[in-house]
């Protein structure tokens, strides 16, 4: 059953606006017609089931038959990845919404090679925000995660304690196996701080342990940063999502 993101709902009049661009989709290269049955899901947690009442190249409705609301499973998960070379973040926002998490953020680091245009950062914000929707849709997900504007290493690292378990991978020494942070509860929010090719700085470390952060390490290999990235997403969803 085809399935579609929506930002326009008439609830009382039981009906679920598509898109101009998933609408032009749907009739030209899906050919759907009307009484077809689809799903469409707002990224909220909410799905909505019917068929479809309308539909031509510029618009489409479906009449909802069914309402349903999923709660969002926990640990809510804040991936705060700085921004790698080319065009790799775009692999971090698809690979992180397929593993569930709730917010995204582009960091900038001292030793970040890319330094994102700010002015042009809400271009990038948007065509990131439609990445994770488009992986949302194809792995099913009801929850389509945030990607927050672009921040700096200190703006994140400085409100670790504000979550029940805050982790930042490193290379350094000083760092404990991943796998001796999980607490037996399962806590409700999790932050994941991941650096560049070149790591993080000792000082940038030193200063998110100072907030509260866990210093771990991710093996013995040197991972990029889009590896790492899906490795720690891999490992929390193992051991409270599944």
């Amino acid at each position: 059953m085809h399935c579609f993101y929506i930002d326009k709902v008439d609830l009382k009049a039981h009906k679920v606006f598509i898109s101009a661009e998933q609408a032009k989709h749907a009739h030209k290269v899906l050919r759907l017609k009307i009484g077809d049955q689809v799903t469409a899901f707002d990224g909220k947690g909410n799905q909505y089931r019917g068929a479809l009442e309308t539909i031509n190249s510029n618009s489409a409705v479906i009449a909802i038959e069914k309402l349903s609301h999923f709660e969002p499973p926990l640990p809510k998960i804040t991936l705060a990845a700085a921004i790698p070379k080319q065009s790799k973040f775009d692999a971090i926002v698809d690979k992180a919404t397929q593993l569930g998490v709730d917010m995204l953020i582009p960091l900038i680091s001292e030793r970040t090679i890319v330094k994102p245009d700010l002015l042009k950062q809400n271009d990038k914000i948007i065509r990131w925000q439609k990445i994770a929707i488009e992986a949302a849709k194809q792995c099913g997900c009801l929850y389509v995660p945030r990607i927050a504007p672009i921040h700096s290493f200190n703006q994140i690292a400085k409100n670790a304690v504000k979550f029940d378990l805050a982790i930042i991978a490193a290379l350094s020494a000083q760092v404990v196996f991943i796998k001796d942070v999980f607490k037996k509860e399962k806590p409700e929010s999790v932050l994941v701080l991941i650096g560049p090719e070149g790591d993080f700085t000792q000082q940038e470390v030193k200063f998110a342990c100072d907030s509260g952060a866990i210093a771990v390490s991710l093996g013995k290999n040197v991972l990029r940063c889009e590896t790492a990235s899906t490795m720690v997403l891999s490992i929390l969803n193992y051991e409270w999502k599944t």
